[in-house]
């Protein structure tokens, strides 16, 4: 079940620009103000089955999530799990060339039941107001540079 979506097909940067961006934790810590911390469990920060905790705060609230990236394509694609009791939350991270823009897509998705169905109902809402926000800044940051 989707929890989150976000496209721009007219970001004025070149893929390789916005990847760099979205690859580097400082960079990534001072665009989104949710973001509090990253902690690497593996030696590779940027790998397939590289392993690490995000602190996220969000409404005065600290969460901590355990997270696997599962796909890594350089300058493209970066897919990663987080796990939760609720269930495994799949969220993918992907640029491509749109003509003279790139494409930015954010997709994440929780494993669909029905206890989750009400847990992703009632994250919905707040999940959608937050990331807009903290992926306007994300717009911002990437086509300032150009």
């Amino acid at each position: 079940m989707e929890i989150y979506s976000y496209q721009n097909d007219k970001l004025e940067a070149s893929p390789e620009d916005i990847f760099a961006v979205i690859n580097d934790d400082e960079q990534l810590k001072n665009i989104f103000s949710i973001l509090k911390g990253i902690e690497y469990n593996t030696k590779g920060k940027r790998s397939k089955g590289t392993k690490f905790r995000i602190t996220l705060g969000v409404r005065n609230k600290t969460y901590r999530f355990r997270n696997e990236i599962t796909e890594y394509v350089d300058n493209k694609r970066i897919v990663m799990k987080t796990m939760l009791k609720q269930g495994v939350i799949t969220t993918l991270f992907n640029v491509e060339p749109a003509g003279d823009y790139s494409e930015l897509t954010v997709k994440s998705s929780i494993e669909s039941g029905m206890g989750v169905r009400v847990f992703a109902m009632t994250v919905k809402p707040v999940v959608k107001s937050v990331m807009n926000k903290e992926m306007k800044k994300l717009e911002e940051a990437v086509t300032a540079e150009n």
